[in-house]
């Protein structure tokens, strides 16, 4: 439930691999991560240029249909994940090598999710002396990944995990699917949840968008403080992935 309200290039693959550019479709993938079947999603929410909100530090979008998204939460046996689908006119990213985890991945095309793993609904996330209870964990639309501000920093390819997969849209534009993916570690978790357990924890999503090359010129998020979107942690959204429930009992029948 969300109130208020698929993986990407491995390291270890050549750079050709992973970049079938710009053609009808183009996309790459990690190996699978351990996670098992999924349990619990919640349902799309849809984040469009009247809906979301704008980060102060760039500019908005002009025009209605360059920039929207969708986006939900799924739970799996051994973690978490978020999907998301955005539609954009096109797509750059001239900051970041394919296979990248270090680079400055904010100013390309790509998806950010900001967890607040403990709901502490901190003003600012990065306050604590380096400790991060989630943090931000970015996937760009050719592959590249970074997550320095989190729990797991350079984790990608271990932590989390994600694809990207580019198509053109009839009429013009892109389709971007996101499929990532985390470990319970992400969220700075001191243990695993059970799988019973219900997970509460504050979120926010942001894409962010390059149409001519250098600094992104705009960023559109779900949640938040304009001034501050992803280090504002007061205004996230809040996100519950319910955990596994009696089969019976959410037939509602009781058991003998």
């Amino acid at each position: 439930m969300v109130k208020n309200a698929r993986h990407v290039c491995a390291r270890t693959l050549p750079a050709t691999a992973c970049m079938i550019a710009f053609a009808l479709v183009s996309g790459c993938a990690t190996p699978k991560p351990p996670l098992s079947r999924e349990t619990f999603a919640t349902d799309p929410v849809k984040v469009s240029p009247d809906s979301g909100v704008w980060d102060s530090e760039y500019g908005k979008t002009d025009g209605k249909s360059n920039l929207s998204y969708t986006f939900r939460l799924v739970r799996y046996a051994d973690g978490f994940g978020v999907r998301a689908t955005v539609r954009d006119d096109s797509v750059v990213t001239d900051d970041c090598r394919t296979g990248s985890v270090t680079c400055p991945s904010w100013d390309d095309d790509n998806i950010q999710c900001f967890f607040d793993g403990d709901n502490d609904r901190s003003r600012d996330s990065r306050a604590a002396g380096g400790v991060y209870y989630g943090g931000e964990y970015t996937l760009v639309a050719n592959g590249a990944a970074n997550s320095d501000y989190s729990s797991c920093p350079g984790g990608f390819g271990r932590d989390w995990f994600g694809t990207v997969a580019r198509a053109e849209r009839p009429g013009g534009g892109w389709k971007i699917e996101y499929d990532l993916r985390f470990t319970w570690r992400c969220l700075g978790r001191a243990r695993d949840p059970l799988p019973e357990e219900d997970v509460t924890f504050g979120f926010n999503i942001c894409v962010h968008d390059d149409d001519d090359g250098g600094r992104a010129d705009r960023a559109l998020y779900w949640k938040g403080n304009p001034e501050m979107p992803y280090r504002d942690e007061s205004m996230f959204g809040t996100v519950v992935l319910r955990g596994e429930r009696d089969k019976e009992k959410k037939h509602g029948r009781k058991k003998k």
